[in-house]
């Protein structure tokens, strides 16, 4: 029997944060397409006084939002502290959440706390199996992105909800992988599956962005500049 957790690598690292980057610089470049419009030369004017900063607005919020999700997901907690404990508690329950889809794969299979155990094969779910820094990513671009609140909230809880079938999805062909094809495991895991998840979040991002990044009607436009 094989043992594998998903390591804290770089690599993995570096692929979900280029994620972010991408869905970021995606949204900037709708946003500044769906906003263009015809400007007179007294507007021309006045848009070189503006600050630079305001062409940065929207990467900025997107930063104010994630960092702190990402210093709350990613900080060395005590072993014994209630941040640690509830931690283990949430992955127990992605374990859970992932095991239920193994075991069509695998019957005989047994979740016991954030551990997968196979007849062949067996997985600990652990920081970053969650690919939490993508959801965080995707959330934070949403979030941040103008449209009205009641929309912007659905649009993140969807996404994210959306994100997490997929992962659970890689988990189980991650499982698949080390019982038969085990030659594939790490090359997949390590390379192939993070790519394939910053795809799925580029994509995601794209479909709830689309409306908005073609400028939608006049009447969807007043309402997201009326919210920003």
């Amino acid at each position: 029997m094989v043992v594998h957790s998903e390591p804290n690598s770089d690599a993995a690292l570096y692929l979900r944060i280029d994620a972010g980057i991408a869905v970021v610089a995606t949204a900037t470049m709708a946003m500044r397409k769906g906003n263009r419009k015809p400007k007179s030369p007294a507007r021309r004017t006045s848009n070189r006084r503006t600050s630079p900063l305001l062409g940065y607005r929207y990467p900025l919020i997107v930063a104010a939002i994630a960092a702190p999700l990402f210093a709350v997901y990613s900080y060395p907690y005590a072993e014994n502290g209630a941040m640690a404990a509830g931690i283990q508690s949430y992955l127990a329950g992605y374990a859970m959440l992932a095991g239920a889809v193994i075991s069509i794969l695998d019957p005989h299979v047994v979740v016991t706390g954030n551990r997968i155990d196979g007849r062949m094969f067996s997985m600990a779910i652990i920081k970053t199996c969650d690919a939490m820094e993508v959801n965080i990513l995707l959330a934070a671009a949403l979030a941040g992105f103008p449209m009205p609140l009641l929309r912007r909230f659905v649009t993140v809880v969807a996404a994210v909800l959306s994100l997490i079938v997929i992962n659970v999805l890689r988990l189980g062909m991650l499982y698949w992988l080390g019982a038969h094809a085990p030659a594939w495991f790490d090359r997949v895991h390590e390379v192939l599956a993070p790519l394939f998840m910053v795809a799925c979040a580029l994509a995601i991002f794209l479909i709830a962005t689309s409306r908005i990044g073609r400028g939608g009607s006049a009447h969807t436009a007043n309402a997201d500049a009326a919210s920003c």
